[in-house]
């Protein structure tokens, strides 16, 4: 995950696209009172939660000539009191990235999502 509330309004998260990780980040955004989410069987989703909104995007999203694939497995984690893993993107693969989600977003994001809106950026 990365994003900035200050900086960019929104929340990317980054997940592999598989049923069972559907299913866990379903049930997480769902405590998060999550409104009106899409099937999760698409590449890319619009998600709003209270305090956050943003993109769910898997590898499967055309992402052009950068391969995201090493992005889930170099994620670093840490854990909240209650054992809860939090996955976010390391500082150099942000670097790597150079934002591209969001320079993206205006030409390829479907605009149907709950909570979309556009970079104005």
């Amino acid at each position: 995950m990365h994003g900035s509330t200050e900086l960019t309004g929104d929340l990317e998260l980054l997940w592999d696209g598989t049923p069972n990780e559907a299913h866990a980040l379903r049930e997480a955004l769902a405590q998060c009172s999550c409104i009106g989410l899409y099937d999760l069987d698409r590449s890319h989703v619009g998600y709003r939660v209270t305090g956050a909104s943003g993109d769910l995007c898997t590898p499967a999203l055309p992402w052009g000539a950068m391969d995201v694939i090493p992005y889930l497995t170099s994620a670093k984690t840490t854990r909240d009191p209650a054992g809860f893993t939090i996955r976010y993107a390391a500082l150099d693969d942000l670097i790597a990235c150079g934002r591209p989600p969001a320079t993206r977003r205006t030409t390829a994001a479907p605009t149907n999502s709950p909570g979309y809106a556009p970079d104005s950026s």
